[in-house]
C-alpha cells in the first residue's frame, strides 16, 4: 500500500495524500480536504484523501486503484481456494502435505514432538446412502466445525480424503487451562477424547430420530519422533493406528507408543 501512495504522490507531485477506508467516506470531510471513492464496479474499496490536489486529478487514480485492489483481491481469493477444501472450510491435501512437513521440520530442529491425528467417519457411507448426499455433506460440515471448536488457536485441521481427517496438533503453548499462574497446557490426549465425545452428542435434524448419537470417528493418533522419524512414516502410522480403531468396533481412538507416552503431558 505505501508503495502505491507514494506512486500517486509522485505522478501527481504532491506531498500528502493517503489511503483511506470506505467507511471514512461517511463522516464529515474538512472543507481543505478531498476525497474520491475508490470503486470496483458496484463495491466501494476505500478511497484517496487528499488537500492538495483536486478531485478531477485524482479520479483516474481512484479508478486505476480500484481494479488493482479487484486483482489483487481476487489472487488472494485464488490463494485460499488453491489450500481450502471448499465443502468444509478444512485445509485441503495440498494444504495438509506442506504444513505436516513444516511442522515435522520445526519440531526437528526444536528438538520437540509434534502428534497429528488421523481419523475418519464410521460408516459414512451410510449416511449418504440412506439421508442423502446433502445429509452427508452437512455431517462433514458438523464435524469439522466441532473440531475447530476443540483444538488450539495453532493447531490445524485438514481433509485429506472424501471423509478423512488430519489434525496437526502444532500449538505448543497453549490455550491454557487453569487460570493465571497455574495454568496449564491442555493435552492432546484430551482434547482428542473430547472431540470423539462431541461427535457422538451431534444433533443433526437432517437425520431425522437418528439424528442424536448416530455419529461417531475411528482415529489413530501418533507423535513424531517415537512414532515416526518423518512426515511420511508419521502419517502412515496414524493411518495405520486409525484401522486399528475400526478393527476393534469403532467410535475409538488408538494412540501409538510415543503418542501413549506423551500426548497425556502438560
Amino acid at each position: 500500500e505505501m508503495c502505491i501512495r507514494d506512486r500517486i504522490r509522485t505522478e501527481l507531485r504532491c506531498g500528502e495524500l493517503r489511503i483511506g477506508s470506505a467507511s471514512e467516506l461517511l463522516r464529515d470531510a474538512r472543507p481543505s480536504e478531498t476525497r474520491v471513492p475508490i470503486r470496483w464496479r458496484s463495491a466501494t474499496l476505500g478511497c484517496l484523501v487528499t488537500e492538495q490536489v483536486s478531485a478531477d486529478a485524482l479520479q483516474p487514480w481512484a479508478d486505476w486503484l480500484g481494479h488493482w485492489l479487484r486483482l489483487d483481491r481476487a489472487h488472494e481469493e485464488l490463494r485460499i481456494l488453491a489450500w481450502t477444501d471448499e465443502l468444509t472450510g478444512a485445509g485441503n491435501r495440498r494444504a495438509f502435505e506442506r504444513v505436516l512437513e513444516q511442522t515435522v521440520a520445526d519440531a526437528r530442529a526444536e528438538r520437540r514432538s509434534v502428534s497429528i491425528m488421523y481419523f475418519d467417519i464410521d460408516n459414512f457411507k451410510h449416511y449418504n446412502d440412506r439421508f442423502g448426499h446433502d445429509a452427508g455433506d452437512e455431517v462433514l460440515r458438523e464435524v469439522v466445525e466441532l473440531l475447530r471448536a476443540v483444538i488450539r488457536r495453532g493447531d490445524h485441521v485438514f481433509r485429506v480424503g472424501g471423509d478423512e481427517f488430519v489434525v496437526i496438533f502444532a500449538d505448543h503453548r497453549g490455550p491454557r487451562q487453569g487460570g493465571v499462574g497455574g495454568a496449564v497446557l491442555e493435552s492432546v490426549e484430551t482434547i482428542a477424547h473430547r472431540f470423539r465425545d462431541r461427535v457422538c452428542d451431534m444433533k443433526l435434524p437432517q437425520l431425522g430420530m437418528d439424528g442424536l448419537g448416530t455419529v461417531s470417528i475411528s482415529a489413530g493418533v501418533a507423535t513424531y519422533p517415537w512414532d515416526g522419524h518423518d512426515a511420511r512414516s508419521l502419517l502412515s502410522h496414524a493411518d495405520q493406528l486409525a484401522l486399528q480403531s475400526k478393527r476393534v468396533g469403532k467410535n475409538t481412538i488408538t494412540f501409538g507408543p510415543g503418542a501413549r507416552d506423551h500426548c497425556g503431558e502438560a
